[in-house]
């Protein structure tokens, strides 16, 4: 009984010296799934599906989505109707916002429809802010001295349905510095998380334009040029020009 304890002591001993000299990737588990280190890429032999389990593993699947642009892609023109010097000299007037063509001004991008259209595709849900301004009423080298312009857009389809309807706006005649209006009212707020993908209003019903009595009113088409900036985040800033 004595020399099999011994040996079964010499035996432990052996079992032990061998341990300490396997490599780790042989002390991996051998039926995965891998880990950083030891995995299919690096042991010698592949996992081991036996009577006791399945060889198991892991690999990744992935895709990239790119981030696209945030862009203004329709402006409304607008269109009012007319009066005649007698009222507008004697008196304050209001004229309705109609939906035509516009027939004079030097700008080009709106529209006669009244759509006013954004997407934002740049998939950081940063929000994003639409300031308007509107300069003065002019016809050759005569100027409406006093004129508000009650803008409202009618919320048309949103693809983020947290995102809110566009803001109704009196705006004034601005002053118009380096080309570009001094005094912008912020239109549509995106906050963050809203305001993703396509976004669409039309110039609604509601809107007119007030002129104070204009006693020296000449004759002729007046337009006023409106400004309109999309900044990429939800603040109204005066773009610089």
């Amino acid at each position: 009984m004595r020399s099999l304890k011994i040996m079964s002591r010499l035996s432990s001993s052996l079992t032990i010296s061998l341990l300490a000299l396997t490599p780790l990737a042989a002390m991996a588990a051998t039926t995965g799934p891998g880990t950083a280190t030891s995995n299919l890429t690096t042991v010698s032999t592949g996992y081991v599906a036996d009577a006791t389990g399945s060889a198991e593993a892991a690999s990744n699947a992935q895709f990239t989505v790119a981030p696209g642009s945030l862009t203004l892609n329709q402006v409304p023109n607008i269109t009012l109707g007319s009066v005649n010097v007698k009222d507008i000299a004697t008196a304050d007037t209001t004229l309705a916002a109609t939906v035509s063509a516009a027939t004079t001004g030097s700008t080009y991008d709106g529209n006669n429809t009244g759509a006013l259209n954004i997407s934002d595709y740049r998939g950081d849900h940063a929000g994003w802010t639409l300031t308007v301004g509107m300069g003065p009423f002019t016809s050759g080298t005569s100027t409406v001295t006093s004129a508000k312009l009650d803008l409202n857009q009618a919320i048309g389809s949103v693809d983020n349905a947290t995102t809110a309807s566009p803001l109704n706006l009196t705006l004034s005649q601005g002053t118009v510095t380096n080309g570009w209006i001094s005094n912008p009212e912020t239109a549509w707020l995106a906050d963050p998380n809203s305001g993703e993908g396509a976004n669409t209003a039309t110039t609604a019903t509601s809107s007119k334009l007030t002129i104070s009595k204009q006693p020296l009113i000449s004759a002729g088409t007046y337009t006023a040029t409106l400004y309109w900036a999309l900044q990429n985040a939800p603040v109204a800033v005066t773009p610089a020009h």
